[in-house]
């Protein structure tokens, strides 16, 4: 089943808690505020609805010979992408962190079951 306006506005909501929660554990994060970390999961879900895939396929072949560990780079990459479109007001210092801060945000959207297309 579709899911109505309601039900994203909600899980973008959760997805901003989120971000924020990644500004306060981690020291080299800086979201200004609620409403920018709320762009910050708009933003992300559109370049893992679009670019994502792109992605995926084109580093198929090393995702496999690193049995999968490759996609933690990708997804690494979309959020410096999404630090890159909202630069000002949202910071992460290091590609490093960027890859732990995706990985706890993957973590927790997966907990949170943000992002499922089947309800």
């Amino acid at each position: 089943m579709k899911k109505g306006i309601m039900s994203l506005i909600l899980e973008l909501a959760l997805g901003a808690c989120v971000i924020m929660l990644m500004g306060y554990w981690f020291d080299g994060v800086y979201v200004k505020d609620f409403g920018v970390a709320f762009l910050v999961a708009l933003v992300l879900a559109l370049l893992n609805t679009f670019i994502k895939p792109i992605l995926t396929i084109i580093a198929l072949p090393i995702t496999i010979l690193s049995l999968g560990i490759f996609q933690l780079i990708i997804n690494g990459f979309i959020l410096t992408l999404a630090t890159d479109i909202l630069a000002p007001d949202f910071q992460i210092t290091s590609f490093g962190l960027t890859i732990i801060a995706s990985i706890c945000i993957s973590i927790i959207y997966s907990l949170l079951g943000i992002g499922k297309i089947n309800d």
